[in-house]
């Protein structure tokens, strides 16, 4: 009698409210299971690198700190989700939806089911003596239209509008430019250099520059057996990296066991990575002896895996000011002041260390010396004690080159409008930047335009609301930002100071004598709200979703007029067959995509 009694007494209220919850999570799971395919969430906590890179560890072993060490796993990224963390996408019959929605859609973008997409289309307008250095300011805002898209479906009827507007830019770099003056040494793993294809794609392809590659994981003929025979196919890397329009050469280690070092004793150890990234000299020098073109090579850059050159063209014209018929080098210190105590005053490998061909000859009889002798094992080290050693030659500092020892966010670099940008480094390890994408812009464009500042805005309101709504910051191939949370907006702000938003920033003694005065970081969808590119695209104009909805708007630097219809009448469609390039910056929803957030979408659409 007493169970009965107690089977059916009323629950207590915290019961009630637990087996309620539990009925809400198992119906909500259910329905985004039915919608997405998956209960994980379609937003991610950082912006990181895109595709190609997976966050690879540090350079390819040019000494310094960091190198040869286990680096963190990379954040989530929008191109490197699997299975079922990517969004889902209903297929559609081919044609049913526009190219350029199409795009948007793919499911690696990551993007939310629904977006506020916006876009303008851009026509540069070509200015030769263009002031790289200063800010550009348009007196209108960059967004003037924002639609909500479902990307589940193709059913937006309506026209896109891609209001255009006339930009000054920098000249385009010349088309089809050849460098075969340039002879690039790199020291790696095969594995690496597999995946670092398509960033030497980006600069290295049908430049009629070559790369020399020691491949330090490759097991000499010599020393082979039946278990390492066909373990690393160099003929098939060549192949690989001929495919992509590199010319290449992969050798194995013509060191196979360690040198004996100042002691004299027997090292059982392998030989590390550092002393083939010094030793490439002799395979450098190797392939000119070999080689019937005439004349040889100018320069010989000694890089690192993960150094990456947004364009030649700047590099080169930049070497021609210094003197390839003598010995020099060429070079950049880490922008870490405390790494140049800690390593000496040396080219650090990660921006490029560029020996002319005169200083190569004559540190060739002394290499093997070099590594046994030296006060470090890092082979930017023992290239500088090899230099000092055995010649009068040393460091020229070259501005641009940069070895970009920061870790975390380094947005504070790329908002920075620092110029020239000769080179990039740890770009997939210690912080993560999708650097082929961010720099197409200067090879598709408008050459020295690549994170370049435009700030939108400047004369649209005295309201000060309204102002700080329009105005915008766009640094060309890497951000698109606001500053919601500031009083005065883009005027708070001093422009001419880095902001501090990698790890440490604040430590002057490391950080100021390359970037310094360093502002405070600003707090990030508080005071600042960026966009930051994702992905880029070249095709046709005609695959447009719309035609522009008005004729040229002018930017404040340039009152000439820009194509465009008549008042009166309908924007014309561009005529058929004209390329345009696509930059695509995303604003990550703040939670899960479940239809309380959406992404935020801005796309430029310039014309080429």
């Amino acid at each position: 009698m007493t169970m009965k009694v107690l089977l059916f007494q009323r629950p207590t209220r915290g019961f009630s409210i637990i087996v309620t919850l539990v009925f809400i999570i198992v119906l909500w799971s259910i329905a985004r299971l039915r919608h997405h395919g998956s209960l994980l969430p379609t937003t991610f906590d950082k912006w990181g690198g895109i595709g190609e890179w997976k966050g690879q560890g540090g350079g390819g072993g040019g000494g310094g700190r960091g190198r040869g060490g286990s680096n963190p796993p990379p954040p989530a990224d929008q191109t490197t989700l699997k299975g079922a963390q990517r969004p889902y996408r209903p297929k559609l019959e081919p044609g049913q939806c526009p190219k350029d929605l199409e795009f948007l859609r793919r499911p690696e973008l990551g993007l939310t089911d629904n977006i506020l997409y916006s876009r303008r289309c851009i026509k540069p307008v070509y200015k030769a003596d263009f002031d790289r250095n200063t800010i550009t300011n348009v007196a209108g805002p960059l967004v003037t239209n924002t639609t909500a898209l479902d990307l589940t479906s193709c059913s937006h009827d309506e026209p896109i509008p891609c209001e255009p507007l006339a930009l000054e830019v920098p000249m385009p770099y010349p088309k089809d430019a050849q460098y075969p003056h340039l002879l690039f040494g790199v020291a790696s793993k095969y594995q690496r250099m597999r995946e670092a294809i398509p960033a030497f794609a980006h600069w290295l392809a049908g430049t009629g520059a070559r790369l020399v590659g020691t491949i330090a994981d490759a097991v000499p003929p010599e020393h082979q057996d039946d278990s390492t025979r066909n373990s690393f196919n160099l003929t098939l890397l060549e192949e690989e990296y001929r495919a992509a329009g590199i010319i290449a050469t992969f050798v194995p280690p013509k060191v196979f066991k360690r040198l004996n070092l100042k002691d004299g004793k027997p090292d059982p150890r392998p030989v590390p990575v550092e002393h083939h990234h010094f030793l490439v000299i002799k395979e450098l020098l190797s392939v000119i002896d070999s080689s019937q073109s005439s004349p040889p090579p100018q320069w010989l850059a000694i890089l690192d895996d993960d150094t990456f050159f947004p364009s030649l063209s700047p590099l080169s014209q930049t070497l021609s000011r210094y003197d390839h018929a003598r010995p020099a080098w060429l070079g950049a210190l880490s922008d870490d002041f405390m790494a140049v105590q800690a390593w000496g005053f040396m080219a650090f490998g990660g921006a490029g260390s560029f020996l002319s061909l005169p200083l190569a000859r004559q540190l060739a009889p002394h290499l093997e010396q070099c590594i046994t002798t030296a006060s470090v094992q890092t082979g930017d080290g023992i290239l500088r004690d090899c230099i000092y050693s055995h010649t009068r030659t040393r460091l020229t500092l070259v501005e641009g080159l940069n070895q970009h020892d920061i870790k975390g966010d380094p947005a504070g670099f790329f908002e920075s409008g620092t110029w020239p940008v000769l080179s990039l480094h740890h770009w997939k390890s210690w912080y993560h930047a999708p650097v082929a994408k961010m720099a197409r812009v200067a090879k598709e464009v408008c050459g020295d335009c690549f994170l370049m500042r435009v700030r939108f805005g400047t004369g649209t309101s005295k309201d000060n609301k309204k102002r700080k709504e329009e105005e915008s910051l766009l640094s060309l191939g890497y951000s698109i930002t606001q500053y919601p949370g500031l009083a005065n907006g883009l005027d708070e702000i001093d422009l001419s100071r880095v902001e501090g938003t990698w790890k440490e920033a604040d430590r002057k003694e490391k950080w100021a004598f390359s970037y310094g005065p360093v502002r405070r970081r600003l707090q990030v969808n508080k005071e600042k709200k960026s966009w930051r590119l994702v992905d880029v695209d070249v095709g046709e104009e005609e695959d447009l979703l719309s035609l522009p909805s008005k004729p040229p708007s002018q930017s404040a630097t340039n009152k000439k007029e820009v194509g465009g219809a008549k008042e009166g009448r309908a924007w014309i469609s561009p005529r058929k067959g004209k390329k345009r390039f696509r930059q695509i910056y995303v604003h990550k929803a703040a939670g899960p995509a479940v239809g309380e957030s959406m992404d935020e979408v801005i796309e430029l659409v310039w014309e080429v």
